[in-house]
């Protein structure tokens, strides 16, 4: 017995005194990681960066080693001086030893407080392109974004694009993803709270100020400036909103988006419009099986907009508003709602058949 008790407490002193070298180490080099790190970084970056306060941490998430930056700014590509991204904290997760043999890959990377700024101008030029391109000729950087946990926490994301007076605005609490990359090709899986605060299209609101839980799946092409959403999912509430599609932007903004609903309900459906129209629907409240699907197809500009799909309905429902004695029972319904340009309501067209019903226990049928 005394002998396993010798081998375990050797073997815990052997990984203290391990424990306590990296930790001198990382203390003594300090300086000498970081310049090494900022060297590598300058050599990939266009723009100039700001940072308020630079550290390296063994316990910031352990048994990574943080080079975590404060009050950081980084410029965007346009000219002038613009904020690309803001953040109060910004940390990079390293293995300690193959830092030591001069990797600076980073393994992880989690952003605090952080706000980020993505516009296209008139010109159809982007304020993102900050990292330089290789000519072939030199050896690959010592950096390298294999990014397999990335946090982030507090953040707000911009997208405005002149051409066709678009503005998006997201922001999440706490969203977790992964990031690959290979030949301009970025495969993101994310999964998190998001909230939809602004989406404006040729100065129409949409969705503003509408929250999901996400699990996405995306692969952004940066050389065919597209966008692929593989099967995703969005929830709301009790329901669910399986999402899929394409974004392509490198001539024409076009889009290809196809969602569905399931699980879902008259009330979830009712709050994922405007707020005027909702609160006029918000007291009542259904039952049974409802269904839902639409598809956005078309050309994003400010002369035209996509066209709209939407196959809606419920079987064997109950509809009613509590503080209403009237109820809906045994309801049944089929609809369509269709328009060549979404922002073209005008001339959209809405069918409704199949209605059959009973209110208050007397039975009726419609077609429209």
């Amino acid at each position: 017995m005394k002998i396993y008790q010798k081998i375990i407490f050797y073997t815990l002193l052997a990984f203290g005194a391990v424990f306590i070298s990296l930790v001198i180490s990382v203390f003594l080099f300090k300086e000498k990681i970081i310049n090494e790190f900022i060297r590598e970084a300058n050599k990939n970056l266009n723009t100039p960066v700001n940072i308020g306060k630079m550290d390296i941490s063994f316990f910031h998430n352990f048994p990574h080693l943080s080079i975590v930056l404060k009050d950081v700014y980084i410029e965007d590509s346009h000219e002038g001086k613009y904020p690309l991204l803001t953040a109060s904290e910004i940390s990079f997760e390293l293995n300690p030893v193959a830092l030591w043999t001069g990797d600076y890959t980073i393994e992880g990377l989690s952003i605090r407080d952080s706000e980020t700024n993505l516009k296209i101008n008139a010109q159809g030029k982007n304020n993102y392109t900050i990292v330089k391109k290789g000519d072939g000729t030199q050896a690959a950087s010592a950096i390298s974004f294999q990014l397999k946990d990335v946090s982030l926490e507090n953040t707000v994301v911009n997208y405005i694009d002149i051409n066709i007076e678009q503005h998006l605005t997201f922001k999440s609490s706490d969203l977790i993803a992964t990031i690959t990359s290979a030949n301009d090709v970025y495969e993101i899986e994310a999964e998190g709270e998001l909230t939809t605060e602004r989406i404006s299209v040729n100065k129409n609101e949409f969705l503003t100020g509408k929250s999901f839980q996400l699990e996405g799946n995306l692969s952004y092409d940066d050389v065919q400036k597209s966008l692929l959403i593989r099967p995703s999912t969005l929830f709301v509430r009790n329901s669910v909103f399986n999402v899929e599609g394409t974004y392509s932007w490198k001539k024409e903004n076009v889009i290809d988006i196809t969602t569905k609903g399931t699980d879902t309900d008259i009330q979830t459906l009712l709050s994922l419009l405007t707020d005027p129209v909702a609160k006029k629907f918000q007291h009542y409240k259904s039952k049974g099986n409802v269904f839902f699907s639409a598809r956005l197809k078309g050309e994003i500009s400010r002369k035209v907009s996509p066209a709209i799909n939407i196959d809606f309905g419920f079987k064997d429902a109950t509809l009613y508003n509590p503080s209403s004695k009237s109820e809906i029972t045994e309801a049944s319904m089929e609809g369509s709602f269709s328009s060549r340009e979404v922002l073209d309501i005008e001339r959209a067209v809405l069918h409704l058949k199949n209605i059959k019903a009973k209110l208050n226990d007397e039975p009726f049928i419609a077609d429209f």
